[in-house]
């Protein structure tokens, strides 16, 4: 995670600010964490994986999503934005505004320096709470 924004928001109220902000956080426990830019390298790997996917997947009842589809991990209570996710069958979102995917199949992280331990550690950890990734 990246710097601390707000503290003790209820998810509610992280969704009606999230949904309004010019840049992506992530929000775990109450708080919410202004997530950095990716550098090129960065977002070549991960525009290479979506690309890639897509070829695979292409006959497949699956859809590919770019780092801009938010996450919510519903055990843990993460909302993020993994660089990349799959997934295959009928997708559920949290609510009507279908930008909060909580059945994933696969989700990469492309790592760097600087959330290295945290994509890990953390992030692998509340990952792997989720059913659909079974």
């Amino acid at each position: 995670m990246s710097q601390q924004l707000i503290s003790h928001v209820n998810p509610e109220e992280y969704l009606r600010l999230e949904r309004q902000a010019e840049y992506k956080s992530e929000y775990l426990n109450g708080e919410i964490f202004a997530m950095s830019g990716a550098s090129r390298e960065h977002n070549l790997i991960a525009g290479n994986i979506v690309a890639e996917l897509n070829q695979q997947l292409r006959a497949k009842p699956c859809e590919v999503y770019p780092s801009d589809m938010r996450l919510k991990v519903t055990a843990t209570g993460l909302y993020t934005y993994p660089d990349v996710m799959v997934v295959c069958g009928e997708p559920k979102f949290e609510d009507k505004y279908v930008d909060t995917l909580l059945n994933p199949t696969l989700i990469v992280e492309v790592l760097s320096q600087s959330t290295e331990r945290y994509d890990r550690i953390a992030k692998t950890s509340y990952y792997r709470t989720l059913d659909s990734l079974d």
